[in-house]
């Protein structure tokens, strides 16, 4: 039997979600499924096989039972899709979906955003110990992050740039 690799795209809505779209181009070689968050991004036409939770904070009230919702939510997902590779942009709605995907054996792929120039941002240092494949897009924060790997502008690219493979 051949098995078509599945891979499993998380990221908070907004600008995560938007650095994921960029990476659209797989669904011609792969199944995949999205996992983000509700925020206006529903009805978004490149947005297809998608689950939405609740929107999480960690300085909203109530945090940790949000926090659990999300665990078992992220689990079940997991369970049900039975991915091969997930890989995100972050935020904090990946963080149990990559570390219950970890624990399943499950490849992590985590790029963080090119708007974190001097340090990793609060998701990135949580995945940076699991991760398979790291990826920032400043040579600096490679410097500081050993296990990184530095792809320059990986978002936004125009004409033949895109093609590059990451």
């Amino acid at each position: 039997m051949n098995h078509r690799v599945k891979i499993g795209l998380i990221a908070s809505s907004g600008g995560h979600l938007e650095e994921l779209r960029w990476m659209r181009g797989l669904e011609k070689n792969y199944s995949y499924f999205y996992f983000t968050e509700l925020g206006g991004f529903e009805n978004v036409n490149y947005i297809k096989n998608a689950y939405f939770v609740e929107k999480i904070d960690r300085k909203e009230r109530g945090f940790l039972r949000h926090f659990i919702k999300l665990t078992f939510e992220s689990f079940s997902v997991l369970r049900k899709e039975k991915p091969d590779v997930l890989i995100s942009t972050g935020s904090l709605v990946a963080v149990p979906m990559l570390y219950l995907g970890k624990l399943m054996g499950k490849k992590i792929i985590f790029v963080e955003t090119i708007a974190r120039i001097e340090d990793l941002s609060l998701t990135g240092k949580l995945i940076y110990p699991i991760a398979d494949y790291f990826i920032v897009q400043w040579e600096n924060l490679q410097r500081k992050y050993p296990k990184t790997v530095y792809v320059s502008g990986i978002f936004g690219r125009s004409g033949a740039d895109k093609e590059q493979k990451v």
